[in-house]
C-alpha cells in the first residue's frame, strides 16, 4: 500500500468532509495523466422530431458503476433521492456555469435507467444504471450549442453535484472497514481493472444532483446524447447480452478504460 491511500485510510473522516465541501465537476483540464481510451458509443443520436428551434433529445449524465477521474464510482441509486425531490430544478447547462445564459435547454424529465453495458459501448456482460435526462434544447437560448447538438457533435455530459454520502474501499485485507467496502462493490464496476490498479476508490451511495452539462471531456466518458428509443425496456435487449460461453473471451479482448469527464 502506498503512501497516498494510507493517508486516505488514517484521515479518512476529514477526506469526506472536505469532499463533501466541494461543488465536483469537472472538464478536459482533468484527464488522469492525459490517457483517455475513447470508448465506442452503440446508441446513436436521432433527428427525430427536430424543428428549427427545438431538438429533442435524451442526454446521459452519468452511468452508476464506472470508476471516474475522480476515482469515484457512483453506485446504485446514487441520485434516486435527489432526483425525487429536485426533479423540476435540475438543469441543463454548458461547461457547468451555472448562470441563465449557460442554459442550452429545459429538462422535461429527469430519471434512472438500467441499461446493458453493451448498449453503452463496454464489453461486459450484465447492466449498469445510467442518470438520463430528457430535455427540449432551445435555439434562443444558446444558438452555437442548438447547432453541435444538431449536428450530433455533443457526445460527452458530466453532472454538477455535491456529495452526501460516500465511503473508501480499499483493497487491503488488513483495513477491515475498507475492504468490506471494496468487495461491496468491486465486481459491479464495468472497468474494474482501473479500480485494481488503483487500489482504491470512493462508493458514492448518494449525492445532490445540481445540473447536467454539456462538456468537452468528462470524468465518466460513458455520458452520451442519445435518442430515448436507442435504450429499449431490459426485458427486450437481453438478446443483445454477450452470452455467458463467450463472456470470458470478452473480458480478455476488452481493453476499456476511463477518459475524464465530470462526474
Amino acid at each position: 500500500m502506498n503512501d497516498f491511500i494510507k493517508d486516505l485510510i488514517k484521515n479518512k473522516a476529514e477526506h469526506i468532509e472536505f469532499k463533501k465541501a466541494q461543488f465536483k465537476s469537472c472538464d478536459a483540464s482533468m484527464l488522469i495523466n492525459n490517457q483517455v481510451e475513447p470508448i465506442g458509443k452503440a446508441l446513436s443520436t436521432s433527428k427525430d422530431g427536430d424543428t428549427d428551434t427545438i431538438l429533442k433529445r435524451t442526454i446521459i449524465g452519468n452511468t452508476y458503476n464506472w470508476l471516474d477521474s475522480h476515482n469515484d464510482v457512483h453506485v446504485k441509486n446514487t441520485f434516486k433521492k435527489s432526483i425525487d425531490e429536485r426533479q423540476s430544478k435540475i438543469w441543463h447547462l454548458h461547461d457547468h456555469i451555472q448562470q441563465r445564459g449557460a442554459q442550452i435547454g429545459k429538462a422535461t424529465k429527469v430519471y434512472e435507467k438500467d441499461v446493458l453495458w453493451t448498449d453503452l459501448g463496454v464489453n461486459k456482460l450484465g447492466t449498469t444504471t445510467v442518470v438520463a435526462m430528457d430535455t427540449n434544447i432551445l435555439k434562443d437560448y444558446n444558438p452555437m450549442m442548438f447547432m453541435q447538438y444538431k449536428e450530433g457533435d455533443v457526445d460527452q455530459h458530466s453532472v454538477g453535484m455535491y456529495y452526501v454520502k460516500i465511503d473508501l474501499a480499499v483493497n487491503d485485507t488488513e483495513e477491515v472497514e475498507e475492504y468490506k467496502v471494496w468487495n461491496e462493490y468491486i465486481n459491479q464496476i464495468g472497468n474494474k481493472e482501473k479500480a485494481i490498479e488503483s487500489g482504491y476508490f470512493w462508493a458514492v451511495k448518494e449525492a445532490k444532483l445540481i445540473e447536467i452539462s454539456a462538456v468537452l471531456e468528462g470524468s465518466n466518458e460513458l455520458t452520451p446524447t442519445i435518442e430515448a428509443k436507442d435504450i429499449e425496456p431490459l426485458e427486450d435487449t437481453h438478446k443483445n447480452e454477450p452470452s455467458k460461453d463467450t463472456q470470458n473471451d470478452i473480458d480478455k479482448e476488452s481493453n476499456v478504460y476511463f477518459n475524464p469527464y465530470l462526474i
